[in-house]
């Protein structure tokens, strides 16, 4: 790697978080080498942990990440950012992940939304982005509450894309584990150290590209490496980790060369014939990598396998059968009967746990002659299918929920006995199965059995249905953001605007346009998008998928409330006009208040929040459940 200064590592670990979680002190270890690898290879190299300050915080973790950015960009182009975490993490979606910063237990916001720091970071002007978590994804109740933050805060600059590559240690719901100290070796994070494997060229030469200058250890082979020996290397310990590493770089690839072939490997098998034998210590055994190359962090050897052992399975066949379960679960709960017209055009049905206040942000809400919990809406005109309002809805728990009712629209809220809902939005007059696949993907986010390798194929697929059953837009959206595909984005929001209808806003919030207010509510204008090259079979077969849209300007975007919870994150880095200041504002003051669920509800404290942000200020809007016609 030649010594630039263009190129920042930023290495975070946290050992001692709050909350009753595990000490950690292999995520010192892993962040101390991980920034001397860094340094080793001509990157500013920055560590932040609580070795080396008391505790990890957000605006730590602003200061140092702000000053490493402005220093470089203040001289040069920032050509890559790699951000490291080790330590404790937590997951709420197919891509909310979360990493749980010293005090994230006392405030819910010290932790680090991965997604949303990464939208953060196209205000920032890095061509290249690198985002490495050691850290578990598990879904659990005691995380529910977190909603973390982007870190950085928008600069006067415009967005600008960027390359990104992730590299996690497991896929969303999975444990990711540290060695405990034992003799002369420190904790450590298994993980970080077979990265550093293959960063230190300690890997079979079939994991490294050639051309004539040497040896290359790329975006690519280094997902391959992690992606065929972290599990050999778990399973000695008897734990299971199934990596997650998603390569998106395209220009420079390269995070080691070496200048000269590797030792001979022994055929198929890809392991060295000087290999040292397992269990000889590090300074006994020769370097695995160029004949005479020394590490720039001393190898920390791993485990020996075990003659006829069999990885522990560690609960993971019952986690996988309790998801299948919930998954199961969920689907049925959601698919009770609705209505599937009214003749106001459109209205709202709640099934499941009973509901109490409902409160619309324009037009009447009436119950006349309808079943309990069918409420029919009347907006200015019946004709007009850009026309919505945002429906907020006290739980019987003392929670609030929230829903956009669409012009030409029945909305159906399942409401969960835990406090949670589910929201979809059937067209007039279609039948129930016509929501079935959007009710079955719902269960399988809402089950985290939804796996990464589907996200590409499953936004294609999921936007041609986008216009009969809306909510699959808003989840479509979370796809694309999960890969950062800005130009998906806008695709999608230009359909909903060629095909007359209000742009969900949670799309627009991801990055797919730019937010205004109007005395009508939120508008957005969308920029066009050029054609590019389908990235599967299942794009090759869907043109709107890949091919180029035309600009929008001010197109009504449906409700000032996010539709599903993952958007809340983008709203700090959505791009607003100065005429929505003030909505992102009232946004910010409701988002420390979020509850549980793949859709908006908030904990009863947030009840007001919510309300002023939905914009509901009349009771002429209001239904109370004792004036309700039976």
């Amino acid at each position: 790697m030649p010594e630039t200064r263009d190129r920042i590592f930023i290495s975070i670990g946290v050992s001692r978080p709050d909350g009753g979680l595990a000490e950690l002190p292999g995520a010192i270890t892993a962040s101390e080498r991980m920034a001397a690898w860094a340094e080793a290879n001509g990157y500013i190299s920055v560590i932040v942990n609580d070795a080396v300050h008391p505790s990890v915080t957000i605006d730590l973790l602003r200061e140092k990440i702000t000053a490493a950015i402005e220093e470089v960009t203040g001289r040069a182009v920032l050509q890559r950012l790699v951000i490291f975490f080790a330590g404790h993490g937590a997951s709420l979606g197919i891509d909310d992940q979360n990493w749980l910063l010293s005090k994230w237990k006392k405030r819910s916001t010290e932790a680090v939304n991965i997604a949303s720091l990464a939208r953060m970071l196209e205000y920032h002007g890095p061509r290249q982005v690198t985002i490495i978590g050691d850290a578990c994804q598990e879904f659990s109740a005691r995380f529910m509450e977190v909603v973390g933050g982007a870190v950085l805060d928008t600069t006067e600059e415009d967005r600008r894309g960027f390359e990104l590559d992730k590299f996690f240690p497991v896929d969303s719901g999975s444990a990711a584990y540290m060695i405990k100290a034992k003799d002369e070796t420190k904790a450590f994070c298994l993980f970080t150290e077979v990265l550093l494997d293959a960063l230190e060229g300690d890997a079979p030469e079939k994991y490294f590209e050639k051309d004539g200058i040497g040896l290359h250890v790329t975006s690519q082979s280094l997902a391959r490496f992690l992606s065929e020996n972290l599990a050999a290397e778990a399973g000695k310990y008897g734990v299971v980790m199934q990596p997650r590493p998603r390569p998106g770089f395209y220009s420079d690839r390269t995070y080691l060369t070496l200048p000269h072939a590797l030792p001979q490997t022994d055929g198929e098998s890809g392991e060295h014939k000087d290999a040292a034998p397992a269990g000889q210590q590090a300074s006994d055994r020769k370097d695995m990598g160029l004949p005479g190359r020394q590490r720039t962090v001393e190898r920390i050897e791993l485990a020996a396998p075990s003659v006829g052992r069999e990885p522990a399975a560690t609960g993971s066949g019952m986690i996988a059968e309790r998801r299948k379960q919930e998954e199961s679960d969920y689907a049925a709960a959601v698919d009770g009967e609705v209505r599937n017209h009214f003749e106001t055009g459109c209205g709202i049905c709640f099934t499941g746990a009973p509901v109490e206040l409902v409160q619309a942000s324009r037009g009447w809400l009436t119950q006349d002659w309808l079943p309990p919990n069918w409420y029919r809406l009347n907006l200015s005109d019946v004709q007009d299918p850009l026309l919505w309002a945002d429906v907020v809805v006290d739980l019987a728990d003392g929670s609030v929920a929230s829903a956009c009712v669409v012009q030409n629209f029945v909305t159906a809220m399942h409401v969960f006995d835990q406090g949670e809902a589910n929201v979809l939005h059937r067209p007039l007059y279609a039948g129930m199965q016509e929501s079935r696949p959007a009710i079955d993907l719902l269960a399988r986010l809402h089950a985290g059995t939804l796996t990464e390798v589907e996200i590409v194929d499953a936004a294609a697929m999921l936007r041609l249905g986008k216009h009969r059953v809306l909510t699959l837009g808003a989840v479509a959206a979370q796809f694309y953001d999960s890969v950062r595909d800005t130009q998906g984005l806008r695709s999608i929001a230009s359909f909903y605007a060629q095909a007359r209808q209000p742009i969900p806003l949670d799309i627009v919030l991801f990055g797919g346009g730019r937010l205004f207010e109007t005395a009508n509510g939120l508008v957005a204008d969308i920029p066009a998008t050029e054609d590019r090259q389908p990235r599967s079979a299942v794009e090759r077969e869907r043109w709107y998928s890949h091919n180029a849209t035309p600009a929008i300007f001010q197109h009504p975007v449906a409700g000032r409330v996010p539709w599903m919870r993952q958007a809340w994150s983008a709203v700090a880095t959505a791009e607003c006009d100065a005429s929505a200041r003030e909505w992102r504002d009232q946004a910010l003051a409701a988002l420390p208040h979020l509850g549980t669920g793949l859709f908006t509800v908030v904990r009863p404290e947030g009840g007001d929040a919510l309300i002023t942000l939905a914009g509901i200020t009349s009771r002429d809007h209001w239904v109370e459940p004792e004036m309700i016609r039976t």
